[in-house]
């Protein structure tokens, strides 16, 4: 399921789309069995610091974040190796989305782990034991490969309706507006656990409709995007209801001046990058165990 970069400003966009709604109906089922659960939200912000560090794209976050999920799901993995196959799932998800240019060295991505690192031979099984794990269907669709059609549809579609038809500025100052935010909404949707009982498609959805909401652009979520989405408003609401609960949360922790320090760790010093707020966005702290182990170790969930 390789897409073509800004496929959805391609001619053939309606058919890409259908392809990936396609895609995600046949996605392996999560059952949010691993007994790691606790730990996978300190992965996941450490991952997402990686993936900022080498500036990897966005699907390739989000698709290394869903590849750790459904990995950590079928086995019981040692806690100490679960940073070696987050890595791993950059590794992959980087090599599926990235050009070549852009895939992280193991000798840089040694950096970020313990000081010792893992040489290029462990690297190259902890990749293999993924896609060996997903019978090298790795082509899974994340809300990150529907975002930016939905926002360019609904823009265009504000610009066909008289009602709330802007200027060309006025709606490319729109669409960049709907986009920061669209962004920080589907990060929080990496952390939390209880989006994985939402489609991916769904999950972009209620993004864009939350960030119109945010913005205060009407309607929140027209018959056009429900018809091209094939979710209306009642469908994508519970998922709009916890973005923006997440948003208040972490609004009033931004004018409250929160910080959390981050806990000392034996190995170099990372500073997340996630994007929170988009008006006024603060680092997540992470955390980053040293790996004492290199022996790769795991049992299969029953």
């Amino acid at each position: 399921m390789e897409v073509e970069k800004e496929w959805w400003l391609n001619p053939m966009a309606n058919d890409i789309h259908e392809t990936l709604k396609l895609k995600e109906t046949k996605m392996p089922l999560y059952f949010s069995r691993s007994p790691q659960m606790h730990l996978r939200r300190y992965v996941v912000d450490w991952l997402a610091v990686i993936c900022d560090k080498f500036k990897l794209c966005t699907t390739a976050r989000h698709l290394s974040v869903y590849l750790l999920d459904y990995f950590m799901d079928k086995f019981d993995i040692e806690e100490p190796q679960l940073y070696l196959v987050a890595i791993g799932c950059i590794l992959v998800a980087a090599k599926y989305e990235e050009q070549e240019i852009n895939i992280p060295k193991s000798t840089d991505l040694n950096v970020y782990v313990n000081p010792k690192g893992y040489t290029a031979w462990e690297y190259q099984q902890m990749e293999l034991t993924l896609l060996d794990c997903f019978k090298w269907n790795i082509g899974l669709p994340t809300p990150a490969h529907f975002v930016d059609y939905y926002i360019t549809l609904s823009v265009a579609d504000d610009q066909s309706n008289p009602e709330t038809c802007k200027s060309p500025v006025h709606s490319a100052k729109t669409k960049l507006y709907i986009m920061k935010y669209a962004t920080y909404f589907l990060e929080i949707s990496l952390q939390d656990q209880v989006y994985k009982e939402y489609s991916p498609s769904l999950i972009a959805s209620a993004a864009v409709a939350a960030s119109r909401t945010c913005l205060h652009i009407k309607p929140h979520w027209s018959h056009f995007m429900s018809k091209v989405t094939m979710f209306a408003l009642n469908q994508i609401t519970p998922v709009i209801n916890i973005m923006l609960k997440t948003h208040d949360m972490d609004e009033a922790a931004a004018k409250d001046d929160v910080h959390v320090v981050p806990m000392d760790t034996s190995t170099t010093t990372v500073t997340s990058t996630l994007k929170l707020i988009p008006h006024d966005p603060y680092q997540t702290p992470c955390s980053t165990p040293t790996l004492n182990e290199t022996t790769f170790f795991m049992g299969r969930l029953s």
